[in-house]
């Protein structure tokens, strides 16, 4: 295993970082205050963090990224997040803005093994 870390590009390991961020931030507001939504998320940033952490398919986190926001933008502009008070608002914007920086990160580390599969198969 750190072997495999020793390997990791800063974008990869930056996309790591905020996946477990997000994970624990859901696992958080789920103790704190039981949420279906945060249950989906924390079960749904669990499965890519495992995604990407064993089988290094970073595109994962691009896809989850993208989702995070997509749908916490939605619920911003559908159901309007007045609705959520307190340490909820603070956990509603924690995932609304850090899918961004997951899909950005995610994609450049996606990039980089790409890159290095394809100098390797040059060789």
């Amino acid at each position: 295993m750190m072997k495999l870390m020793d390997n990791r590009t800063l974008s990869a390991t930056t996309a790591i970082l905020f996946l477990i961020i997000l994970t624990i931030s859901n696992a958080v507001w789920l103790i704190l205050n039981w949420r279906g939504g945060a249950l989906i998320a924390l079960a749904f940033y669990l499965v890519v963090s495992l995604i990407i952490l064993l089988k290094q398919h970073f595109q994962a986190g691009v896809i989850a990224g993208s989702i995070g926001f997509g749908i916490h933008l939605l619920e911003l502009f559908g159901m309007g997040a007045c609705q959520l008070t307190g340490i909820d608002q603070i956990f509603f914007y924690v995932n609304l803005i850090l899918p961004v920086p997951l899909a950005i990160t995610s994609f450049l580390a996606a990039r980089k093994e790409s890159d290095r599969h394809t100098d390797q198969n040059k060789s």
